[in-house]
């Protein structure tokens, strides 16, 4: 080939807008721990390879948040209760939650203090009054200093020396880590900005509150890709929301960065015809989304051998034009899935070096395979740019570093923004109609569908309703008042919310979203002075009950049981219930079990366990506790090397098919091996043992409830 193969990288960086519509406080500190470990180190490593160019998206949510901690008006929870010298029970809990909420073993382990607090985690849980108050102190100097880029920890004297001190933290210790973060807060935009203006980064933007767009055209859509699903009646629709959303979207940017956006990152890579018309009537240049959307478009699917590579790879790496009411739109791109979250789920598990030669020999043997002489083709990458480092090496500089060099030293490869390929190569290929999806398993069952999501829709629906008849009938009021009221119902169609309304996404942290969702809703009447409602007072996610309850596999679902790191594949349409306290909609921090994942279909159940350490480390063990109160126990013994299922009615455990990878566990379990069948209804609890002793729990403290619905064979996507 004559081209280099061209690769476009964006790393999309969100976080859902966590403040408290009462207080202002943020709910949860992600925004300020991600700039201070993820968002700032992501621009300095860039900058020290100026050959590799890449595509950078902000969200406006995470632009502002960040703003407000710059100007010093924001303050997250976690700063305010650094600044106390005592905390109450509820407190301490919310303490032991976030406090360790980052990889265990390769981030708290490095720390010896750390790690002794870690140990004593599950006591605590149990009786707070198992740490003292510095001994909370410590937690709380820890978890800041550990979500810390460790290149700071090491070239700071005052951060190295509080981690050389690891206990009997001050509220001034406290209070300089605390200022670290806000000073590496300010250096974000900037630094992008600047490599922006090298032209090294091509800065981009998504929908203001990160919406999913075509469910705020129509919640209808949804049905275009799973025929039948549940949605509101009436349904939500809102298309002048779809432009209110990109126009404040590019607002903010413009306010951040001082230029216009060319590209647009639609939230989680929704789109639709609809929507695609509305991003043209904006006037962004390109938009992309998911090879799942290409391949519903062009009607055929994109097929791999057996190394996860495309075998037609033509249709794939290239940009399309869209076709607006028979004249040209906005071009598209669409990332390669497998690459993409190669880098989000898998190379964190292998050493640096040997991932990064992994994805340079990946796209050598897609360049070798798209065997084109005269054409250029892109391979677009594309993944959240914050979520996954803490499980890398040193929060991935080898990993980055190496993978740079190499691409920066490759003459067959040449890294490019978006908009640097599309201004030396327009698109060749055309498309009529934009299929409508995401990039999760192409449809758009994650955020509507569940029980749930129809109560958060029709509370929007409705609150959004009586915005606009309060609007009508009230003449005089202030044009600050409607842009307060209606900023809350943008914030309240962020995709977050629903995300942890699905039925397959739970976290210990779900009643906190369905509080600041309510909270936005509320936030509406409150400033028009008129009453809240009384269905806004109370939880969408009832206290006490079944962390969660599988409705949201719609077929039967038969994965091949290979242990693949990558669970995306395989168990797309798995419930997956989550570890500890949720870092945003894509990031879990856990000790031992990572994630459980259940499915089943006709004849067996499958589960699949993710754990942080080696499996030959743990004893992991499912309990499934049955209606009849008949209970049933699935065991992987790293001394025996098997998986067997213990029933109460039989003395001898039944050893049952299972596929084991370094950290993760798959098995297939036959109805008849657990006395069930379709109909029933059951409980499971996964837990890990360690030295005899249970060490963790998922879901912790409550179970997941499952009922073996008969459903449709499982066949080719929508």
């Amino acid at each position: 080939m004559s081209h280099p193969l061209y690769v476009a990288f964006l790393w999309h960086m969100h976080q859902p807008d966590y403040r408290d519509p009462v207080t202002g406080v943020l709910a949860l500190p992600w925004v300020r721990l991600h700039a201070a470990k993820d968002y700032l180190h992501m621009a300095e490593v860039l900058a020290q390879h100026p050959e590799v160019h890449v595509t950078v998206n902000f969200t406006p949510v995470l632009l502002e948040q960040l703003d407000a901690y710059v100007r010093g008006s924001a303050e997250d929870r976690l700063m305010l209760l650094s600044r106390q010298a005592s905390w109450t029970e509820e407190e301490r809990a919310y303490i032991l939650n976030v406090g360790f909420s980052i990889h265990w073993h390769n981030v708290i382990q490095r720390y010896p203090p750390y790690w002794a607090l870690l140990q004593r985690r599950a006591a605590a849980l149990a009786n707070p009054n198992e740490f003292t108050d510095q001994e909370y102190r410590d937690l709380l100097a820890w978890v800041q200093l550990a979500w810390t880029d460790p290149n700071r920890l090491e070239q700071d004297e005052a951060l190295r020396r509080l981690v050389e001190k690891g206990r009997d933290f001050t509220m001034d210790d406290l209070a300089l880590i605390i200022a670290r973060h806000r000073e590496m807060c300010a250096q974000v935009v900037p630094l992008y900005r600047m490599l922006a203006e090298r032209g090294q980064v091509e800065l981009t933007t998504s929908p203001y509150a990160h919406p999913i767009l075509p469910l705020l055209v129509d919640s209808a859509q949804a049905r275009r890709a799973t025929p039948g699903l549940l949605i509101p009646e009436p349904p939500f629709q809102a298309r002048e929301d779809v432009l209110a959303q990109l126009q404040m979207a590019v607002e903010c940017h413009e306010r951040a960065f001082g230029q216009r956006p060319l590209g647009l990152w639609p939230s989680e890579g929704a789109v639709s015809q609809e929507v695609v018309e509305a991003v043209d009537a904006v006037g962004f240049h390109w938009l992309a989304s998911d090879e799942a959307i290409l391949a519903r478009c062009l009607g055929r699917w994109f097929q791999r051998d057996g190394q996860d590579t495309v075998t037609n790879p033509q249709a794939l790496y290239q940009p399309y034009l869209t076709m607006i009411d028979n004249r040209p739109g906005p071009t598209m791109i669409f990332r390669d899935h497998v690459l993409s979250d190669r880098i989000g789920f898998v190379y964190q598990q292998i050493p640096g070096e040997q991932a990064a030669e992994d994805l340079i020999v990946r796209l050598q043997i897609i360049r070798r395979r798209l065997a084109d002489e005269k054409r250029p083709y892109l391979v677009s990458i594309i993944l959240d740019g914050e979520n996954c480092w803490d499980g890398y090496e040193h929060n991935g500089d080898v990993f980055l570093h190496s993978l740079y060099r190499r691409l920066s030293r490759c003459p067959e490869l040449r890294t490019v923004t978006v908009s640097e390929y599309l201004q030396m190569n327009p698109p060749r290929g055309m498309l009529a109609r934009i299929a409508t999806g995401s990039w999760i398993h192409g449809d758009l069952t994650t955020w509507m569908g569940d029980p749930g999501h129809l109560q958060a829709w029709s509370l929007l629906r409705d609150t959004r309703a009586f915005l606009v008849a309060f609007e009508a009938t009230h003449p005089e009021l202030s044009a600050s008042v409607r842009e307060q009221a209606w900023r809350a119902i943008y914030r309240a169609e962020g995709s977050d919310w629903f995300w942890w309304y699905s039925e397959r996404n739970t976290s210990e942290q779900d009643a906190l979203f369905d509080a600041l969702f309510r909270g936005h809703l509320a936030s509406v009447y409150r400033v028009v002075g008129q009453p809240i409602p009384e269905p806004l007072t109370r939880p969408i996610i009832a206290k006490g009950q079944p962390l969660a309850q599988m409705g949201g596999q719609r077929r039967y679902v038969t994965p091949e049981l290979s242990a693949d790191p990558d669970p995306t594949r395989e168990w797309d349409e798995a419930l997956s219930v989550q570890s500890a306290a949720s870092t945003g909609a894509m990031q879990q921090a856990g000790y031992g079990l990572r994630a459980l994942r259940v499915a089943y279909d006709a004849d067996h159940l499958y589960l699949r366990m993710e754990t942080f350490q080696p499996l030959i480390d743990l004893r992991l063990e499912v309990v499934v506790q049955h209606e009849d109160s008949h209970q049933s126990q699935i065991v992987w013994d790293p001394r025996q090397g098997v998986v067997t299922v213990h029933d109460q009615t039989s003395e001898t455990p039944k050893a049952v098919r299972a596929a084991l990878g370094n950290r993760v566990l798959e098995v297939a379990i036959p109805f008849s091996a657990l006395g069930v069948g379709l109909g029933d209804r059951l409980q499971l609890q996964a837990r890990a043992v360690h030295g005899g002793e249970v060490i963790h729990q998922v879901p912790a403290g409550q179970s997941v409830e499952l009922t073996l619905l008969p459903l449709p064979f499982s066949g080719g996507q929508a």
